[in-house]
């Protein structure tokens, strides 16, 4: 009897982690789970929003590590309807044609919105890295592979159901994926 219900721990334990998207086999991305659930930050002193991760969410450049697409992923002063009947659209650093980039704090109190692609998640969390879908985005497709099933399908752009990782192009330099992984981690200051 003492040896069953050692298996059935075991199988609820791996159901748990598989549920979460983090169990081993399935997501192909067990390490970047692990490392977002449970990221720490690497600096002790808050990271600013306006004059360290803005910077880089608004670098359209390629070539520099910026998020490249930015105009062509989240809309060009217009909201981007993702799904067809045009309920749902995405927006995030450009604002409307008469000021087509939208301020630091602007752009902070879009990114704690709820996701429009994992409903039941926001893009930032401030102080918790492992419930923010900026993070995942961030961290590529194993990190994508982590929240797959938080994930509405026709609620994104480009690689079902989460989105591409960001950037869509290029990639995010190590050290500002970690800027804005703490800036998230110390409380998403402004």
């Amino acid at each position: 009897m003492r040896g069953r219900s050692k298996i059935l721990a075991a199988c609820f334990m791996t159901l748990s982690a598989a549920a979460l998207g983090c169990g081993g086999g399935g997501g192909g991305g067990s390490a970047a789970c692990d490392e977002l659930t449970s990221y720490h930050a690497s600096v002790t002193t808050p990271v600013s929003f306006a004059t360290d991760v803005y910077p880089i969410l608004a670098n359209t450049s390629a070539t520099t590590g910026g998020c490249a697409q930015a105009s062509i992923c989240h809309g060009d002063g217009t909201p981007f309807p993702i799904n067809m009947a045009g309920t749902k659209t995405l927006q995030f650093l450009y604002g409307t044609e008469t000021a087509p980039m939208m301020d630091p704090a602007m752009a902070k109190a879009q990114l704690l919105m709820a996701s429009v692609n994992a409903p039941s998640m926001q893009r930032v969390v401030p102080s918790n890295v492992g419930q923010s879908l900026l993070a995942y985005k961030i961290s590529g497709k194993d990190g994508l592979a982590c929240i797959k099933s938080s994930c509405s399908s026709g609620a994104s752009v480009g690689t079902a159901p989460c989105g591409d990782p960001m950037p869509s192009i290029g990639t995010l330099a190590a050290a500002d994926r970690t800027k804005i992984l703490d800036w998230i981690a110390t409380g998403a200051a402004d």
